[in-house]
């Protein structure tokens, strides 16, 4: 399972759907303990799921040009390879800061199913428009089944919405999986992020009652999207994986709610616009913090040009230490104050995992 966004979520559901499916079932890459300790103990009949990135791809193909990290393990095999059944699930600009180009990025992306044979089964998010393009191309790649999920259309073979319930569909047969508004974890990306595990586990073998059951009980992933506490009526989340300004913006559309909006970070040289507006929408306190804190600002303001009647004020922190005190004294009751830094944490710490302990201690020491 690849994406620029929601490989960790689809990878959990997916290996729980499997799990309750009764497979025994394996879940590594980025997430969980590194497989490879565990070879000799997987079984033939054991399902092994991964979810994989573009650092992680771009070693699939045999040539070392791909592979802006070093040689490729397959260049004596002049052939690379691809698993049996493999999943795109969306492709926005990110990594831009390792990967030369879009163009780059998206090809390491497409190594995980580009040497596919037939039989094989490719997975691709519809209401993406790269990966929705991938359809056609991959076709003249080679025969294999392709399976898509959209929130917006029906697919014809896949998982959608219609009537508020999840439908999964293959080969003429429907299956209603569950409500959507049954479904645990919070926001519209997590709704796709449920329809694609749908689909994915679907293909592995998961029955259709045992995806509804991990879809209406499963609460989540830590570092996305996790509630902390609620402190005199403010409710406080950690998005720490947000790393894009793309997933900010998803963490901003999960909330109804007026929000006090932690961002910051490094910045990957991705665009700032979209997440820029949004915010001053939704948001009545931005706290920036970090390395990011001119190119958001100036994101901001030049978004506040074109719009009127903005109330957003904006505050201006070096440490997340700071960022979570000034958005603690700002917000009121019934706000939600929602870490979603759209860079990286490399400017303070480890990785984003570092980052939202980091948060969670501080929140409750408040």
């Amino acid at each position: 399972i690849t994406g620029s966004s929601g490989k960790t979520t689809t990878t959990a559901l997916v290996g729980r759907m499997l799990e309750k499916a009764g497979y025994r079932t394996w879940v590594g890459g980025n997430i969980g303990q590194p497989l490879i300790g565990h070879l000799t103990d997987i079984r033939p009949e054991d399902k092994v799921l991964m979810e994989l990135s573009s650092f992680q791809l771009e070693f699939f193909a045999p040539w070392p040009g791909v592979c802006s990290g070093g040689f490729s393990p397959f260049a004596f095999t002049g052939r690379g390879w691809s698993p049996p059944i493999a999943a795109i699930l969306n492709i926005t600009p990110n990594h831009l800061d390792r990967h030369p180009t879009m163009g780059a990025y998206i090809e390491a992306k497409v190594n995980i199913l580009r040497y596919q044979g037939p039989g094989d089964v490719a997975v691709l998010g519809y209401d993406n428009p790269i990966t929705a393009n991938l359809e056609s191309r991959i076709s003249r790649l080679g025969p294999r089944t392709v399976l898509g999920f959209s929130l917006r259309t029906e697919v014809e073979q896949g998982a959608f919405v219609r009537g508020g319930e999840v439908v999964l569909r293959s080969r003429g047969e429907e299956w209603q999986i569950c409500a959507v508004a049954d479904i645990k974890l919070l926001g519209q990306h997590n709704v796709e992020n449920v329809l694609a595990a749908c689909v994915i586990a679907g293909a592995a073998g998961a029955d259709p009652q045992s995806m509804a059951q991990v879809a209406t009980t499963f609460a989540g992933v830590e570092h996305r999207l996790e509630f902390v506490r609620t402190l005199r009526g403010v409710h406080y989340y950690n998005d720490s994986i947000a790393t894009s300004p793309e997933r900010t913006v998803a963490a901003l559309r999960s909330f109804e709610e007026p929000i006090v909006l932690l961002a910051g970070g490094r910045d990957k040289h991705l665009p700032w616009e979209e997440m820029a507006q949004l915010t001053l929408r939704k948001v009545r306190h931005l706290v920036l913090f970090g390395e990011a804190v001119p190119t958001i600002e100036r994101a901001i303001r030049n978004a506040q040009r074109t719009m009127r009647d903005t109330r957003l004020v904006i505050h201006r922190c070096s440490t997340l230490e700071e960022a979570v005190e000034v958005a603690a004294r700002n917000a009121q009751a019934g706000d939600v104050i929602l870490l979603a830094p759209g860079g990286t944490s490399f400017d303070a710490f480890r990785d984003f995992v570092e980052r939202g302990e980091r948060f969670r201690e501080l929140v409750e020491a408040l």
